[in-house]
């Protein structure tokens, strides 16, 4: 019976093995690669839960200011409604004419041969507005047309540095039928209507002309 004797059996085990070592490389290369790629996925599924949690939040936080924010409009724009109602208020107050120092100027100079029996005021008109005065009296004196004329005069130049275009003119002048006491003695006397005109304020900024497209 023969014997056969295998003196190459280290070498083909040597072999053997050499075979089998890129594949456990490839092997561990690829199981490192899952391991990285599986820790980048649950640190990119921590991050996006991260990143839920903070978008709750501020939804959360939004869903609680909203109603303020709201609030908050609607108070503005009735600030803004009153802010403007208060503008237009402050604006006719500002332009309001005021007759107290008209009729005041116009004392200081009524002489004491003068009796004022009926006065009347109109104003009309925006930005540069028009009064109108009309003074019904009764003058006396030597010469009652003279004193008529005079005060007719006098008021043209007292509210000429205060106001525009200022006109002062008789609506009627005559000659009265009674006689009056002045100064312990009888004078005759004058009828007169004066009609006073005059301008005040200033004329509202024309609006801002469109441009043509």
């Amino acid at each position: 019976m023969a014997i056969r004797l295998n003196l190459y059996h280290e070498v083909i085990k040597a072999k053997a093995l050499k075979r089998r070592d890129p594949l456990k490389l490839s092997i561990y290369v690829l199981a490192a690669i899952a391991a990285l790629g599986a820790g980048w996925y649950f640190f990119q599924l921590m991050r996006m839960s991260g990143i839920n949690d903070e978008l709750a939040s501020k939804k959360a936080e939004f869903e609680k200011i909203e109603p303020l924010a709201k609030a908050a409009r609607v108070r503005e724009a009735e600030l803004s409604a009153q802010a403007q109602r208060s503008g237009l208020l402050e604006k006719r107050i500002e332009g309001r004419f005021y007759w107290a120092p008209v009729l005041a100027e116009l004392m200081q100079i009524v002489p004491r041969e003068v009796q004022i029996t009926r006065m009347g005021g109109e104003i009309s008109g925006e930005g540069v507005r028009k009064c109108q005065i009309t003074i019904d009296g009764l003058s006396a004196g030597a010469d009652p047309r003279r004193v008529a004329e005079d005060l007719r005069t006098a008021i043209a130049e007292k509210f000429t540095p205060n106001f525009k275009d200022v006109t002062s003119t008789f609506k009627m002048l005559e000659d009265g039928t009674e006689m009056v006491m002045l100064d312990g003695q009888q004078r005759p006397t004058a009828t007169f209507a004066i009609n006073v005109q005059l301008h005040t304020g200033e004329e509202k900024p024309a609006p801002p002309a469109r441009r043509k497209k």
